[in-house]
């Protein structure tokens, strides 16, 4: 009997069990896995570059992907310059791959879902694929667009001047293509209050285990924080983006 060695990986914004195999993840499936797995195997035959493969499921029914190294990245001050840039081209690349594609059925195109620097991996300060495809679906570019840019640019925590998150959110949206500010900031706006929302109802649910609702607790926080950061520098944000 082969005993194979599992290391237990850290990022990423999932809660499910994620281990390295060698030079494979292996992944607990959930709900979106079916259509993660065929968006992957997908983009893989079309030579999109910026997510892992799709190798199977594996002896314990978890899914099996390429290994990709590097690292997520919480704050500006761990990703190089053209990060931004390329981030948004990576993001492009895909709803272009996708667009008018039968897995995007009568949407524009499959969006990532939760395209964060925390489902990013870098290499040397550079992103180089998307992880977590769990939460992929058929959906509005500007909406995979507008998660990005919060995530990415957007931060009321961690001391970055507004001034630098405004030439970030300038070179993500340059990167991903020409995108109205009045859009692209309503498209911020929009996730943001989705999100405070959708963990509204789950900190009210008592059902969940008391650690799920302190997470809904700390991203209700952190999701209407950085919304009032937009609210308050909307017209230095806008300036930025003509």
């Amino acid at each position: 009997m082969v005993i194979v060695d599992e290391e237990r990986l850290a990022g990423g914004n999932n809660a499910l069990e994620v281990v390295r195999v060698g030079n494979t993840v292996r992944r607990a499936r959930d709900g979106g896995a079916a259509f993660a797995s065929r968006v992957l195997t997908y983009l893989e035959s079309v030579g999109y570059p910026h997510a892992p493969h799709y190798l199977g499921i594996d002896e314990h029914g978890r899914d099996i992907l390429s290994f990709i190294p590097g690292n997520t990245t919480d704050h500006p001050t761990q990703r190089a310059a053209g990060a931004y840039a390329l981030g948004g081209r990576m993001l492009r690349d895909l709803h272009e791959a996708t667009a008018g594609h039968t897995l995007a059925a009568a949407a524009e195109c499959v969006i990532h879902g939760d395209p964060g620097p925390f489902n990013t991996i870098f290499q040397k300060g550079l992103p180089v694929a998307f992880i977590d495809w769990s939460s992929c679906r058929p959906g509005d570019r500007l909406d995979d667009l507008g998660y990005m840019a919060w995530t990415w640019c957007i931060q009321s925590q961690g001391r970055v001047p507004i001034i630098q998150q405004a030439e970030h959110l300038r070179e993500l949206r340059d990167g991903y293509g020409d995108v109205d500010p009045e859009h692209l900031l309503d498209a911020i706006v929009r996730r943001q209050t989705n999100i405070a929302g959708a963990e509204a109802v789950n900190l009210s649910n008592p059902k969940l285990t008391p650690t799920r609702r302190r997470h809904a607790q700390a991203a209700i926080a952190w999701a209407t924080a950085d919304r009032d950061l937009v609210f308050q520098y909307k017209a230095l944000l806008l300036s930025a983006l003509e």
